[in-house]
């Protein structure tokens, strides 16, 4: 089974045979290997095929291995910390197992894993991988389009649904995180030396430095820190090649920066144009606003308190904010004042629009701030902010003449 390549992974192999024998309380041989992941991501994923499986035994499993190395689709100056790149797979694997453990089917099963190896064993979800990726870089057509708004539909319906499910069990994920990596980094918030960067950074571009600035930048860092009548297991990044789809199967992967959270960090996702992904682009306002009711439905459920407008359209523009502050991050850590910067592209279908050259950052910061700016301006909160964003926009934009807001997905480009 193994090679010349792969022969490193020889002790690793050897551990998930003895932990899936125990697993399935029969001894079990692993016929095949196959190398799934691209050689620069920070992820090695394997397909192990069983040899001669019973009806109660999956024919393959996927094992995921974290690995400490920086990769090409890391944006930090700086390389991980041995604790951040635990810390990644302690979340990754404790929101899977904690998904399985309520019942859920949101995320592929889960196996077991490993600490000592760093690796987790999950259901294979099929020998081509689908993701949302598919319907939203298709050529623009009205079929093209009817279809992807259905991948769009069914993505916030999952979404929604697990945050439902979730509701009200922090403390059994809690358990699972620490029983993994007692030192596991939290990720759903913004450190706190960060926020005097924040300032910094705002009265630099726009001249902004009141207390009153400062107290909304606490109030959302608070917001992103605090437990809520919203606190749910957020993923943190529920890009579109994260979510595996199918025809009308959805389910959620790589839950490396998960954390119980405030719903909506996840839930303006499509409204903040997908903020912490490679396939980065926007809906038009008429899809964004069907998509975040399916959502709403969903999540108010079990949240009771999204059914009040009031209150909803609160945690929207913080949410919001709390993107925008993502955002002076991404200025001030990757110099896009003076540089722009391409992100590195993922794979796409041989029939994707997707232009990886055009994969410009400098259009999300534009876009982001519009949103916020749209949003707070509609409910009447965080109006320092708003103001100080209104007027970075500006200043962006005679500093960026020729960056434009960022482009809807390729299927939507034919709708006005």
């Amino acid at each position: 089974m193994l090679n010349e390549s792969t022969a490193h992974y020889r002790e690793m192999i050897e551990d998930a045979t003895r932990v899936m024998s125990v697993h399935f309380n029969k001894a079990i041989h692993f016929s095949e290997m196959i190398q799934l992941s691209e050689p620069d991501r920070r992820n090695v994923v394997l397909r192990l095929l069983i040899d001669n499986p019973t009806t109660e035994m999956p024919k393959s499993l996927i094992l995921k291995k974290t690995a400490i190395d920086k990769k090409k689709f890391d944006t930090s100056n700086d390389s991980e910390t041995e604790i951040e790149q635990l810390s990644r797979f302690a979340r990754d694997w404790a929101g899977i197992e904690f998904l399985e453990k309520i019942g859920s089917t949101h995320a592929p099963r889960f196996y077991a894993g490993s600490m000592e190896h760093q690796y987790i064993l999950i259901e294979d979800l099929g020998t081509s991988h689908p993701s949302l990726v598919g319907p939203l870089t298709l050529r623009a057509s009205f079929e093209n389009a009817q279809a992807a708004e259905i991948a769009l539909a069914a993505y916030m319906t999952r979404l929604g649904k697990m945050h439902a499910d979730t509701m009200g069990k922090v403390s059994l994920f809690n358990s699972i995180l620490k029983r993994i990596y007692p030192q596991a980094k939290r990720v759903h918030y913004i450190p706190q030396p960060d926020e005097s960067k924040i300032l910094e950074q705002l009265k630099l571009l726009t001249g902004d430095e009141s207390q009153e600035l400062k107290k909304e930048i606490q109030d959302i860092i608070e917001f992103a820190t605090s437990p809520s009548d919203f606190n749910v297991l957020v993923h943190g990044d529920i890009c579109p090649d994260n979510v595996y789809y199918q025809e009308s199967e959805i389910r959620l992967i790589d839950f490396e920066f998960c954390d119980y959270g405030n719903a909506l960090i996840d839930g303006v996702y499509l409204r903040m144009s997908m903020p912490s992904c490679w396939c980065s682009k926007a809906v038009p306002n008429t899809v964004l606003n069907h998509m975040e009711l399916i959502y709403r439905t969903e999540l108010k459920k079990a949240v009771l308190l999204a059914g009040d407008d009031y209150i909803y359209d609160k945690q929207l523009v913080f949410a919001c904010a709390y993107w925008v502050i993502k955002a002076l991050q991404s200025l001030h850590e990757m110099k896009l004042i003076e540089n722009e910067w391409i992100c590195g592209s993922g794979p796409v279908d041989a029939d994707s629009e997707w232009k990886p050259e055009e994969n410009a950052f400098r259009p999300r910061i534009l876009s982001r701030l519009g949103a916020f700016i749209s949003c707070a301006t509609k409910a009447g909160h965080l109006p320092e902010l708003c103001g100080a964003s209104i007027r970075l926009l500006a200043y962006l934009k005679k500093n960026w003449p020729e960056t434009k807001d960022i482009d809807l997905y390729p299927v939507f480009r034919d709708e006005k």
